[in-house]
């Protein structure tokens, strides 16, 4: 069971097997550097998908070398795109990571390959190392559904369990975020019994309190995009919360960062890609 940033950098470490990451249009400094640094660290192998002319440039200005960078060169971000994916379908990547380019512009690229969408809803999973918990916490949807619908909602439990399984999460207690604990709603508690199929590691609570969820949970659930960033972003702002994240529900997950994601962050995200496409192998 892993409990915090730390182990999941060290369980990437160790990782046996293709751990090769497919950047989409990698000419982007913060991204190119921290997959730079990824890779000399051992946590990953990268294919920088992008113009390379405009890598081997802000290589060159910020002081860091790409000898031994497995370049593609592609100015097209559309066509860039399409080529990270084809490496993934191809398996030559185990998992994908936006660079400077829109995120509806890979997933474009990503969902026009059949059998590359594992379920019907795709959606992004926090997972946070909180300073003073003895676990991680698990959050959902801060990045792809501003509002989920009953089924989104069922989907996103299920994408959040996916992740928790791959980092032998056990037992996975999780809930919808509610003002107060009472407030339960049918459509919660309908979704809380289909999701029993999931097993008897995983636990789901129809309403939890925020405060809840921070003392005792493994995973929280929020009824709209803004609940989620907003309580994401104030715990990385100020606090030293380290935040990773994969957009799951395709075959490969995606590791998506924001330029004002540390160097940490960006490493533990693409750690929690490794971990994820691996399977947990060792």
């Amino acid at each position: 069971m892993i409990r915090n940033a730390q182990e999941i950098l060290d369980n990437a470490r160790k990782q046996a097997g293709n751990k090769t990451v497919a950047v989409a249009m990698a000419n982007d400094a913060s991204v190119l550097q921290a997959v730079v640094e990824a890779e000399q660290e051992g946590l990953i192998h990268a294919i920088l998908v992008g113009d390379s002319a405009e890598m081997k440039e802000i290589a060159d200005k910020d002081g860091f070398s790409l000898n031994g960078m497995e370049l593609v060169d592609e100015k097209d971000p559309v066509q860039g795109c399409a080529r990270a994916v084809k490496l993934a379908a191809e398996g030559k990547a185990r998992f994908l990571m936006k660079g400077f380019v829109k995120t509806a512009v890979l997933l474009k690229a990503l969902l026009a390959n059949p059998g590359m969408k594992s379920r019907d809803v795709m959606s992004h999973v926090a997972v946070l190392s909180i300073p003073g918990r003895d676990k991680l916490l698990f959050f959902t949807d801060g990045g792809m559904i501003p509002k989920p619908d009953t089924a989104q909602k069922e989907a996103i439990c299920r994408n959040m369990a996916d992740l928790a399984k791959a980092l032998e999460i056990s037992p996975f207690r999780f809930g919808f975020l509610a003002p107060y604990a009472d407030e339960i709603t049918p459509e919660h508690e309908k979704i809380c019994k289909k999701l029993t199929d999931l097993g008897t590691d995983f636990h789901p609570m129809s309403a939890v309190t925020a405060e809840y969820a921070f003392r005792e949970l493994d995973g929280l659930v929020a009824t709209s995009i803004e609940e989620c960033n907003t309580i994401t972003k104030g715990l990385t702002l100020h606090t030293s919360t380290v935040f990773s994240g994969l957009i799951m529900g395709s075959t490969v997950p995606i590791c998506l960062v924001s330029r004002s994601d540390s160097a940490m962050n960006k490493k533990a995200s693409l750690a929690l890609g490794v971990l994820y496409a691996g399977g947990g192998e060792k």
